[in-house]
């Protein structure tokens, strides 16, 4: 289901002789010739090498969701698919933004994961670095495919690909082919309306997406929060989404809009309230242009604007309002060169060059009473700055023999705000016999200081140091694939991380806490993975994560991340119409902070199910979903000294889609 569909050309026996699709075709059921098209399926990824590459061929290690496994796990949005991601885990923290952890690293902003839509990097909250406070809740209707690589990027990707990257293909004109509408509602008055168009004219591919999603949100029980108040989260959320993409011959341009806005969950003060408002709102455009110069060399060049912003209204204790409103631009352009210059060899050769700029920066506060009032050219929280960044990168992918494969590469990027950083890259794949492939990587990613880490000012718990270096990490991964048969496939890969320069709160002379480089974390861990598909086209899943993230300056364990984390998922074909998943998902206990006195946060397991019916003509999909189906509970932790309770998650939800295509 997950990462491990590696195909190639079989022939299937019957009736004691061998046939091949093409002869199979005319002589079996719908059913049967859906089941050889499976096995004869040849799985290409692109986020690994950027470019388009056998699954096996990648050099890295990579899992893959498609539209079709979406819907049959009834996920919601894209997190509920992560969650099922060997090392990868989902959290929730005070705004209610759900962040992820890769690998043992776990941050709230997740911005040591890079996310892609379609190649384009979303990474534009540039006070913060991630790129979930708008895509926190981004809907699976418009997904085609999702591959996530683990593992730094930083050689072809540059800052944030430090741990994943994560990239969202969506739907093109061809695989929507008309319009697709989608209609769904279930627990805390959640409901989604969601529309799709495609349709080719002569040469021009045209695809558009519409989504409308509302929901009174996560609202479940807190005990004690920092004020020792009990009540419940208050977590709505309303979120509008557009998109497009379009292609005439080699020339392609997409874009999106995203507007959300929700309530505090706990807020910015871990305090109960209704008072808050998160707002943000962001969009992209990006053209890009393939000219062929040759039958083996051709030159990509893309342009892109991205704007993000948020005007966020937190009550920061009964009847104290602050608004803190911020603007974000990048503006950039890159050119990347593909040569195949022999049969063995694909050269890459790429530079880009990026203006970013935050401007906006305002404080708003009515001092615990009365009306807001802008004190931003007294107190402002943060300021406008600039940064430009320009890079180049190169990578080469070498066929030493038909069954072994290196690629090697490196990204230099030069930041106008701080020193450049180098990042190289090697791999190697090996088929030492038939169907088990040996693949060892090396790879270093950096993730740059945000502009809140280097010029946030009038803090009362922490402040910016304009002299911070970036994050840096080295990763090395030993894999082995073994494709058992053509229904079994197992996978197991060994990580080492060593991350320098973690950027974190020092304490200082006064009460005031700043930025600074202050650590290093290494982490060892083990991700196994397997996958049979039954004869009925049902199939069974299963992986497990171990991790064991150690701070190198004092050797203990590094607190609030779970050491194992397993998943085990069955899809069930009952026909061709209709179909059940069951997921369950365990967690280990999370430790705390060694100066915490509370307990550890219990281990945690969940089940999801889900039944998804089609008609026989295939235009109507009717997919229902039961996630955390127990109710068990589970919670993610809050910081020491912070409030007695922790994050709840939510408790078990329904929910009902309708799909129809016309």
């Amino acid at each position: 289901m997950i990462g491990m569909l590696v195909g190639r050309r079989v022939a299937l026996g019957i009736g004691g002789s061998m046939l091949v699709l093409s002869q199979a075709s005319a002589a079996t059921s719908p059913t049967l010739q859906q089941e050889i098209r499976w096995l004869q399926e040849e799985h290409y990824v692109t986020t690994a090498t950027k470019t388009q590459e056998k699954l096996n061929k990648s050099g890295s290690t990579i899992s893959i969701i498609t539209a079709d496994e979406l819907q049959k796990m009834g996920a919601r949005n894209l997190m509920d698919a992560l969650k099922r991601v060997p090392g990868f885990g989902i959290n929730q923290f005070n705004m209610g933004i759900t962040s992820t952890g890769v690998r043992g690293v776990k941050t709230d902003f997740s911005e040591k994961v890079l996310f892609l839509i379609n190649g384009h990097p979303v990474n534009n909250n540039l006070v913060n670095g991630g790129a979930l406070s708008s895509y926190n809740n981004f809907r699976i209707d418009d997904i085609k495919v999702v591959e996530i690589v683990r593992g730094p990027g930083s050689a072809l990707y540059g800052a944030n690909a430090f741990v994943a990257v994560v990239n969202i293909v969506t739907k093109t004109a061809k695989d929507i082919d008309g319009v697709e509408l989608s209609l769904s509602g279930g627990s805390d008055e959640t409901n989604q309306f969601d529309l799709l168009y495609g349709e080719r004219i002569g040469e021009l591919d045209l695809a558009f997406n519409a989504n409308v999603f509302h929901s009174d949100g996560i609202n479940e029980p807190v005990r004690s929060d920092a004020t020792g108040q009990s009540g419940r989260t208050d977590f709505w959320q309303k979120r509008y989404e557009m998109s497009f993409q379009g292609s005439y011959r080699n020339l392609s341009l997409q874009g999106r809009y995203t507007e959300r806005k929700a309530g505090a969950y706990l807020g910015a003060n871990n305090f109960l309230n209704t008072g808050s408002e998160q707002e943000y709102r962001e969009y992209f455009i990006d053209g890009s242009y393939v000219a062929p110069v040759s039958d083996n060399l051709s030159v990509m060049t893309h342009v892109y604007f991205d704007h993000f912003e948020f005007d966020n209204l937190w009550e920061l204790a009964d009847n104290f309002y602050a608004r803190s409103p911020i603007k974000h631009d990048k503006t950039g352009i890159e050119s990347t060169l593909t040569w195949n210059w022999n049969s063995n060899n694909k050269l890459l050769l790429g530079a880009a060059a990026e203006h970013q700029s935050q401007y906006g920066v305002e404080y708003w506060t009515n001092n615990g009473a009365g009306e807001l009032v802008n004190i931003s050219d007294v107190a402002n929280w943060n300021g406008s700055h600039n940064r430009d960044i320009v890079a180049v990168y190169m990578q080469d992918i070498w066929d030493v023999m038909e069954t072994l494969r290196l690629i090697v590469g490196a990204r230099y990027d030069h930041y106008s705000d701080f020193e450049g950083s180098f990042n190289p890259r090697a791999s190697l794949s090996w088929e030492f016999v038939p169907d088990y492939h040996l693949i060892a990587t090396y790879g270093s990613a950096f993730r740059a200081p945000t502009f809140g880490e280097l010029y946030n000012i009038n803090n009362p718990s922490i402040v910016g140091n304009p002299d911070l270096h970036p994050e840096e990490i080295d990763t090395f991964e030993l894999g082995l694939n073994i494709d058992i048969s053509r229904r079994f496939q197992v996978r197991g890969t060994f990580f080492y991380n060593n991350i320098q320069d973690i950027i974190a709160p020092r304490a200082s002379q006064g009460a005031v806490n700043f930025s600074d480089n202050v650590g290093e974390l290494e982490v060892l861990g083990v991700e196994l993975e397997a996958k049979l598909r039954l004869r009925n086209g049902s199939t069974l899943g299963s992986n497990y994560t171990y991790q064991d993230p150690t701070n190198a300056l004092n050797d203990t364990r590094a607190p609030e991340v779970p050491l194992q984390r397993a998943n085990l998922w069955y899809n069930h074909r009952f026909s061709r119409s209709l179909n059940a998943f069951a997921g369950v998902l365990y967690e280990s206990k999370l430790s705390r902070e060694e100066a915490d006195p509370r307990a550890d946060v219990p281990a945690t397991t969940t089940l999801d199910l889900a039944l998804t019916w089609r008609n026989s003509a295939e235009d109507i999909t009717i997919t229902t979903s039961l996630y955390n189906a127990l109710d068990a509970h589970h919670v993610d932790p809050s910081p020491s000294g912070v409030m007695l309770s922790d994050y709840p998650n939510p408790g078990r939800s329904f929910m009902l889609e309708l799909q129809f295509e016309y």
